[in-house]
């Protein structure tokens, strides 16, 4: 008896243990916590058709904002905003940006703006490249800049 309780002891704490381990992917489908969804729906009021994902402690939505542009935005476990990532039209682009970007790389790239509380905005430009895509990131004058994306 004793050894049936700790095999089923051993197995209950193993699926425990997988169940809270996550791979470096985004886990989609899954439901946020509450004062992730109230902090979304108290900026975003208008958007009813949300896709939820979870990647370690990170909580992203996916989402078509107002001008049917997709955006991705991230909240910690607590409902804080971290940064939201907007795809941009080129025409909705910075005009210092956009010449950067044709001036280094030509013309077929993707534009984010990655938009972070109490800092400048980023862009992340995606160059489009003899079949194979690389990232650059600028700052809101068209200068190349260093930075982390952490998604």
């Amino acid at each position: 008896m004793k050894t049936l309780f700790l095999s089923i002891l051993f197995i209950t704490n193993g699926q425990l243990f997988a169940q809270t381990t996550y791979t470096n992917k985004f886990i989609f489908g899954t439901k946020a916590p509450i004062p992730v969804q109230q902090s979304f729906q108290k900026i975003n009021p208008e958007v009813q058709d949300a896709s939820w994902s979870k990647h370690n402690l990170v909580w992203r939505v996916n989402y078509r904002d107002n001008t049917r542009r997709n955006v991705d935005a991230y909240y910690d476990c607590n409902g804080n905003l971290k940064d939201i990532h907007r795809s941009l039209d080129k025409m909705d682009v910075p005009r210092f940006i956009n010449m950067g970007i044709t001036k280094r790389y030509g013309g077929n790239y993707r534009v984010t703006k990655i938009e972070r509380a109490n800092e400048d905005p980023v862009y992340q430009i995606t160059i489009q490249k003899q079949g194979s895509s690389h990232i650059v990131y600028m700052d809101g004058q068209g200068k190349l800049i260093e930075y982390t994306d952490s998604h």
